[in-house]
């Protein structure tokens, strides 16, 4: 599917997996509109979404989109928008943030670069990273992103629609940090849109903060939070989820319908020593690693962020997915109907198989023993990113398969895995488009497809992003990673 840079998508057909692509071990794509069993979700519209937007900068690898999120609104499931970013540096961030929205349910994708947010395109930062969308109680959309300097300075930004994400404004600055002693990473956005919270409307940001010392040892990597009831304007001070000493990354808040925040993310535990050496980041002192042998950890604010509950333990020995490819952070997510919980993440432990695994909790102290979602069938199947959405009872989570005995292990298929009781038990898992190929991916210290994946569910639509690689059109290109989306009937 080749596009004109801008241009609209038409997305019309399923695009067929590979005859045996993993040697049988995963289901073939469904048709457009079929349900392939009872009671999971029929494929709607699927293929390509978004591209390069940006001219191509010295340094960037061309034509690449990497670390998608996706926001279906849930006034109008008509109307969806998603984000990644644009034109990939290896050793940090994107020329821009690019962003695709629909407002006929997938049927037809635009796409544009993030205006006014880097210089690419007037406005102040050299690069962009981590983007999130999500929609407020009103329709409005907000995009967060991290705004990099090539110096010290970094900064959280948040940009507005008000038309259903077809424009957005000049990007309002939610934190900078101005001293080489403290740089911003790893945003997340959500927002209050349940109408018996005394929070209603509220934009929460989250971020993690590396600080570190003159002599440039880092002191403490906490998890951060910022917020604004007033449209993304202005914003509070900044609160700690986290001690300031704490080691953690990836904060993945969740909203309750009293309004009860609880916020899931990785320790690294001991205190400083070398655990923030281990956490994936995109600046700072060090290199990018891959996160092994995490524990995921639960914190919980009744009072809209200002203050935080003790620490509670969802899960040990957490894994950070193939050792050969960057990716695969944790995902949570909030059911808005029933407010219950969900966190999902790849296998247990550095070197283990990784299937993925999924706990729940109704308060965010307790959480419950790991449901495995997909099946362990042998030693070269693995798993490449993970991410959860829920409504009304129906989970949802998406992730990448691959056979490492099969072509080398390039191929990444994406699957969908359904349940509907709440996460006990999940029906066999939907293959949905083409498979990705390593060999054509961004590359930031490995492969990589984005840290991330994006799912957004509504009573109406199922809206899953991910990136596909593959073989360029021209042949002096190196990579060809384009924004894919499938949209389902849940």
């Amino acid at each position: 599917m080749k596009l004109p840079l801008g241009a609209a998508t038409t997305l019309r057909a399923a695009v067929a997996v590979p005859a045996a692509l993993l040697a049988g071990s995963i289901l073939a794509a469904p048709a457009l509109g079929q349900t392939p069993r009872a009671g999971l979700p029929a494929v709607l519209h699927i293929g390509q979404i978004d591209r390069q937007d940006v001219r191509t900068q010295a340094g960037c690898e061309p034509d690449t989109l990497v670390e998608p999120d996706v926001a279906v609104s849930p006034f109008n499931p008509n109307i969806q928008v998603a984000v990644a970013h644009d034109c990939r540096f290896a050793d940090a961030g994107a020329v821009d943030i690019s962003y695709a929205w629909t407002h006929d349910g997938g049927a037809h994708w635009h796409h544009a670069p993030l205006p006014k947010l880097t210089k690419a395109v007037g406005g102040a930062w050299d690069r962009a990273s981590d983007p999130v969308v999500a929609f407020g109680p009103d329709g409005t959309v907000y995009i967060s992103a991290l705004a990099i300097s090539l110096g010290c300075p970094s900064g959280v930004t948040v940009s507005r629609s008000t038309n259903g994400g077809r424009t957005f404004s000049r990007p309002v600055l939610v934190h900078k940090s101005t001293k080489c002693t403290s740089l911003d990473d790893k945003d997340w956005l959500v927002v209050d849109t349940q109408p018996t919270s005394p929070f209603y409307g509220r934009v929460y940001v989250f971020w993690t903060a590396f600080l570190s010392g003159s002599s440039g040892q880092i002191t403490g990597v906490p998890q951060v939070v910022r917020w604004s009831g007033d449209h993304g304007r202005h914003w509070s001070a900044t609160h700690r989820v986290t001690p300031k000493t704490a080691s953690t990354q990836n904060s993945q808040p969740m909203i309750r319908p009293d309004g009860t925040l609880t916020d899931v993310y990785m320790s690294f535990g001991g205190g400083v020593g070398g655990g923030p050496n281990a956490i994936v980041r995109e600046h700072g002192p060090g290199p990018a690693t891959q996160p092994s042998g995490v524990t995921l950890v639960a914190r919980t604010s009744r009072d809209g962020g200002a203050t935080w509950s003790a620490a509670a333990r969802v899960v040990a020995n957490v894994g950070g997915g193939p050792a050969d490819i960057r990716c695969c952070l944790p995902s949570s997510t909030a059911d808005p109907v029933t407010g219950r919980l969900y966190t999902v993440w790849l296998g247990n432990g550095p070197g283990s198989r990784d299937p993925v695994r999924l706990s729940t909790s109704t308060d965010g102290r307790h959480w419950s023993a790991p449901v495995q979602v997909t099946p362990d069938r042998s030693a070269t199947i693995q798993h490449v990113n993970v991410d959860v959405t829920a409504h009304g009872g129906k989970v949802f989570v998406s992730y990448g398969t691959r056979n490492t005995a099969v072509a080398s292990g390039n191929l990444v298929q994406q699957q969908v895995s359904s349940s509907t009781n709440g996460g006990k038990t999940f029906a066999p898992a939907m293959s949905l488009g083409p498979a990705s190929n390593l060999r054509f991916a961004a590359v930031a210290g490995a492969k990589f497809p984005g840290d991330y994946i994006g799912s957004s569910a509504t009573a109406k639509r199922l809206t899953l992003v991910w990136c596909v690689s593959s073989r360029p059109a021209n042949p002096v290109r190196v990579y060809h990673q384009v924004l894919f989306a499938a949209v389902l009937r849940p």
